[in-house]
């Protein structure tokens, strides 16, 4: 096989760095550049989902997230006024050994990525920018600049933009960012606080000066977000200071904290937004470069991460020569939706936060402390927040023969035991798995193109085999990220699979 180009990779944030470690894995060479002058400082995103971690568990084992010095397992959520506690929201699951949410600053997420990508020998490119690009038959020609070694140009055969709300490639391919911003101002602050608090449990103070949101960034660290409500013509814009926060504590919250030391303070507006397609040709957007929304619900970097996992095993299908590439529009085809979803959704949400009517405040307070209360709850909160509910029935990559229960191509494969051990822990290896329950029939196909296909044998009464409905001699095939591609009763029928998507 003639050796490949790299690919490029423009934003070294959490989902360029994603993209760029899962396509290394694959055995694509990857260049990756950014502007900036190095990895982030700050804190922004805090919680990795559960459904993050397992789609990277493969190549990203959890534990190197988990073990992060700066990482706390997510139990729940606290809803509290300015005068008492409304409830709890019990978020994590006890018989997963999953995490629902692991809380790390992105600065820590990143570290993570960073470290990795450098065992594979790859080598973040900072102080350096895309400036313009052209759009060839063969691939993408790029002038980049590097602070240390000035302007050059360089062909790729595939772009991969990963560079933000503001992104360059968006605006050079002249790309509609079709939304809305919300005419609301809101503030942000991360702070030390004197007293012991519990790192595990996120809280939602509901006042009447508006929704105070706080985020724990370790046992004595936290993070505040407020709607300050609509901008005002008299009002000073501009990031608040320490003592704003402070008298925000004192008279919106009954957690009596006193703040020690500030770290980052901002305001910030949120925009709702999403580009019409994920793909235009060789060039492929992820992240907020191709979805930005209001942080409620936390979606917004795992939404990135996944898209990162899904492009990068059919990126690398593609620029291998193993599949053609309209394989590439699945990534459009399956991610988009999600992105719409997380977008709507966490707009209501946020709606729902920056409430001013007192009557209508009441009401949600009164209605949340009725659901708190509701032992059913927390299982239906769960999998959208842990993004372990995500699907992509119906598509065209889940168009294969359908299994016996409840779970069907498109769908996660469940988070269940096999020999005593997660499922999870024997799919960390590049490529796809086929599940098969019992021996089987030998003649299952062994690669993809040039790449390996794991064969699992599943104890016929096992909760695994049992959970996907398969009868003796039947499989399942697991995609490279996590996701059901098709059952199949016979070799044949997982031949005619593969070649319908992969020839």
């Amino acid at each position: 096989m003639p050796e490949l180009e790299p690919i490029l990779i423009v934003g070294a944030g959490p989902v360029g760095l994603a993209a760029a470690h899962r396509l290394a894995w694959h055995g694509c060479p990857v260049r990756i550049i950014e502007a900036q002058s190095g990895p982030t400082s700050l804190s922004k995103a805090l919680v990795v989902w559960q459904r993050s971690l397992e789609t990277l568990d493969a190549s990203l084992p959890m534990d190197r997230f988990s073990r992060h010095a700066e990482a706390h397992r997510l139990h729940g959520a606290i809803l509290q006024t300015s005068e008492e506690t409304i409830g709890q929201l019990h978020l994590d699951d006890p018989e997963s050994a999953t995490p629902t949410g692991l809380l790390l600053p992105q600065s820590a997420t990143e570290e993570v990525l960073i470290e990795r990508l450098r065992e594979q020998g790859v080598e973040v490119e900072w102080n350096t920018s895309l400036i313009d690009f052209q759009v060839e038959a063969d691939g993408i020609a790029c002038q980049i600049r590097s602070a240390e070694n000035g302007d050059s140009t360089a062909h790729f055969p595939w772009v991969v933009g990963a560079d933000g709300a503001h992104s360059r490639i968006r605006h050079g391919l002249k790309l509609a960012f079709p939304g809305e911003s919300v005419d609301r101002r809101w503030i942000l602050g991360d702070f030390s606080i004197e007293q012991e608090s519990d790192p595990h449990f996120m809280r939602a103070c509901l006042s009447d000066g508006g929704m105070i949101g706080l985020f724990p960034v370790g046992r004595h660290r936290w993070r505040m977000i407020h709607d300050t409500g609509e901008p005002r013509p008299d009002q000073d814009p501009g990031d608040p200071s320490t003592e704003d926060l402070q008298r925000l504590l004192d008279e919106q919250t009954s957690t009596g904290w006193k703040i020690r030391e500030s770290f980052w303070l901002s305001e910030f507006f949120i925009n709702e937004r999403i580009v019409d397609n994920y793909r235009h040709g060789r060039i492929l957007l992820a992240g907020d470069a191709a979805h930005v929304h209001s942080p409620a619900g936390g979606q917004g970097m795992n939404t990135g991460l996944q898209d990162a996992v899904n492009l990068a095993w059919k990126l690398a299908l593609v620029a291998r020569g193993d599949a053609a590439p309209r394989l590439l529009d699945s990534y459009h085809e399956e991610r988009h939706p999600v992105g719409a979803h997380v977008v709507e959704t966490s707009a209501r949400m946020i709606r729902m936060a920056m409430l001013r009517n007192p009557l209508l405040r009441r009401l949600r307070a009164f209605m949340l402390r009725h659901l708190l209360s509701r032992p059913w709850l927390p299982p239906r909160i769960r999998p959208f927040l842990s993004e372990t509910d995500i699907s992509y029935r119906n598509q065209s990559l889940a168009r294969g023969h359908r299994g016996n229960a409840g779970v069907q191509p498109g769908d996660r494969l469940p988070d269940l035991e096999e020999a005593g051990q997660p499922i999870y822990r024997s799919l960390r290896h590049p490529g796809f798995t086929i599940l098969v329950a019992g021996a089987g029939d030998a003649g299952w196909p062994n690669t993809i193109g040039d790449q390996a296909l794991v064969r699992i044998e599943l104890a016929l009464d096992g909760p695994l085999a049992q959970g996907l409905g398969l009868q003796a001699g039947e499989a399942v095939l697991v995609r490279p990220d996590a996701y059901i591609g098709t059952f199949a009763r016979h070799p044949e029928d997982l031949r005619s699979w593969l070649q319908t998507h992969f020839s």
